[in-house]
């Protein structure tokens, strides 16, 4: 039996369970930072009733993501940017094989060449 908050589970990757000093002692950063990644589009924290910030598991992740990409070197923005396109690419090589996958299924259809997903890729999508 599944732990649950109000009709949520707590195991629920999109659930906003984390407040911003909870979710920036984890990540070692500080709430402008985390602030920071939310004015440049990277995140969209969810709000308590009294208007908190909360951040789900995937919106660590991807700020955990931002840090290591800041820390290399690069700015806020550029770390928002990279981050984002390594999420979109994830998506996008996803649908690509499940596509794959519902035509390797048909009679008749054309063989497609197969590609392994990309570091990037991998390094960007979200735990399970």
């Amino acid at each position: 039996m599944a732990l649950a908050f109000g009709a949520r589970p707590l195991h629920d990757n999109d659930f906003p369970a984390y407040s911003m000093s909870a979710a920036a002692s984890m990540l070692g950063v500080t709430p402008a930072f985390l602030r920071g990644l939310g004015e440049h589009g990277l995140l969209t924290p969810g709000r308590s009733t009294g208007g908190h910030r909360r951040y789900s598991q995937n919106e660590l992740h991807l700020a955990g993501r931002a840090r290591e990409v800041v820390d290399q070197g690069l700015g806020l923005v550029a770390a928002c940017r990279i981050v984002d396109l390594e999420r979109r690419l994830a998506a996008a090589e996803m649908t690509i094989a499940e596509l794959r996958a519902r035509l390797a299924g048909r009679p008749g259809a054309p063989t497609l060449p197969g590609r392994a997903p990309t570091r990037a890729a991998k390094a960007s999508a979200p735990p399970n």
